[in-house]
C-alpha cells in the first residue's frame, strides 16, 4: 500500500503485543575453527529489483525484500523461500509511490521474536516533483500479520525536513529486552553517524537516539549491519574520512547500550578506491562481512564513488572480528548493495543487484 507524507505522520495505530525476549538466531550458533568461504552453485533470481535483504521466520521459510522500479512508482515487494534459499516467489507489496515524489529505498524485514507478526522498515522520504529536492526525510516500519502479503503503516521512528541532512539505511535487531532500530543520521555533507532507537511495544513507539558511530569525529559512518557472537554485539558500517570509504566495526557488551573498540575491517587493496554498504552475519561461530567496492578499477585519483566498476566481495573472521581473511568476490561487476542471511552453522546467502535481485548460498569450511 502507498503511506504517502499525511498519511504516515498521522495514521492512528492499533495496539501492539509486546515482543518476547529472546537472543537473535546468531546466539545459537557454536565455534568454527575456520571460516574459508566456497560459493555453492549458481546465484539464483531473488527479485527484479534492487537492495535485497532477507530474514528467517519461526516457520523455518524465508522472506526477502527488495525496491522495484516499476512504471514511474517506486515499489517494495516482498518475496519468499524455503529454508534453503534456492527459489524465490513473489509474496506482497510493502509499498508503492510515484518515483518523481517519492523516495522509497533501504528496505529490511524481520519477524518479531515470539510472534507472526513481521515488519519492514525502510527510507520513505518526500521530493519536489518539479525539481527532484527532498522536501521531508523519514524511516517508517510498517507491519505485516499474513506472512508478508499486505502491509500497514506502524510508526515513524525517525523524522526531519529537508532539503538536507538525512536519515538512511535501517536495520531492525531482535535485542535481549524489545527490539532495535539502526539508522544512519545526516549531520552535514561530510559527516554522517550511526543512530540507535529502541522499542519495547514491537515498534510502535521508539525511544530517542543514540549515537553508536561517528560521535566526536568528521565522518560518514553509515549503512550499519548487526550480529551477535560470544555475548557481544557486532556493528559494521562504512566510513569516509579522508575522501575515501573503508569498512569499519564497533562492538558492544551490553546488548547494545553503549559501544567501543573501533576497527578496521577492511580496506581497499589499490589506492584511490573505497568500500562501503556492508552487512555482518554469525555462521557456526565464524563471522562474515559482505560489502561492494571498486578497488579492482584502479582509479588514478581518488574516489569515494564505490558505486561504479563495483564488485560485491566477502571476508570471513574466526577470531570474533579482531582479524579479516578469505576475501573472494561473490558479485561481478556491475554488482551492488549486498546483504547476508545466515542459513545454519555451515551456510549463508549473500544477495547483490546485480541486473537485478541475486541470491549467492555460499558454504564456510
Amino acid at each position: 500500500m502507498y503511506f504517502p507524507s499525511g498519511i504516515v505522520t498521522g495514521l492512528a495505530i492499533s495496539l501492539l503485543c509486546k515482543t518476547s525476549a529472546a537472543a537473535p538466531i546468531e546466539a545459537a550458533v557454536g565455534k568454527r575453527s575456520a571460516g574459508v568461504p566456497n560459493m555453492a552453485g549458481a546465484p539464483v533470481v531473488f527479485g527484479a529489483g534492487t537492495y535485497p535483504r532477507a530474514n528467517k521466520l519461526s516457520d523455518g521459510t524465508i522472506i526477502g525484500v527488495y525496491t522495484a522500479f516499476e512504471g514511474g512508482n517506486t515499489v517494495v515487494r516482498t518475496v519468499l523461500s524455503g529454508p534453503d534459499g534456492e527459489s524465490w516467489a513473489a509474496q506482497g507489496e510493502v509499498t508503492s509511490a510515484p518515483t518523481n515524489a517519492n523516495d522509497l529505498d533501504n528496505p529490511y524485514v524481520l519477524q518479531l521474536t515470539g510472534s507472526s507478526r513481521i515488519l519492514c522498515a525502510f527510507r520513505n522520504h518526500s521530493k519536489d516533483p518539479s525539481t527532484g529536492a527532498y522536501t521531508f526525510f523519514r524511516i517508517t516500519v510498517a507491519y505485516s500479520d499474513d506472512n508478508g502479503k499486505s502491509w500497514t503503516f506502524l510508526s515513524t521512528p525517525a523524522s526531519d525536513p529537508g532539503p538536507v541532512n538525512g536519515n538512511w539505511e535501517p536495520f531492525l535487531r531482535n535485542a535481549g529486552d524489545g527490539l532495535q532500530i539502526y539508522y544512519s543520521r545526516e549531520n552535514s555533507a561530510a559527516d554522517q553517524d550511526t543512530l540507535m532507537r529502541t522499542s519495547s511495544d514491537g515498534g510502535k513507539t521508539w525511544s530517542a537516539s543514540k549515537t553508536i558511530s561517528g560521535d566526536g569525529i568528521t565522518s560518514r559512518d553509515g549503512m550499519t549491519g548487526v550480529a551477535t557472537i560470544g555475548g557481544k554485539v557486532i556493528a559494521v558500517f562504512e566510513s569516509e574520512s579522508s575522501g575515501l570509504f573503508s569498512i569499519m566495526s564497533i562492538t558492544s557488551n551490553d546488548d547494545g547500550n553503549s559501544w567501543g573498540n573501533r576497527a578496521t575491517v577492511y580496506s581497499p587493496d589499490s589506492s584511490n578506491t573505497s568500500a562501503g554498504a556492508p552487512q555482518i552475519v554469525n555462521v557456526g561461530g565464524a563471522l562474515g562481512v559482505s560489502f561492494m567496492t571498486n578497488e579492482d578499477a584502479q582509479d588514478a585519483v581518488p574516489s569515494s564513488s564505490y558505486t561504479s566498476n563495483t564488485a560485491a566481495k566477502f571476508v570471513t573472521s574466526a577470531d570474533g572480528g579482531s582479524t579479516w581473511a578469505n576475501k573472494m568476490t561473490v558479485g561481478q561487476v556491475q554488482s551492488v548493495w549486498p546483504g547476508l542471511l545466515t542459513l545454519d552453522d555451515s551456510n549463508l546467502l549473500m544477495m547483490f543487484d546485480n541486473g537485478g535481485a541475486k541470491a549467492q548460498k555460499i558454504t564456510l569450511s
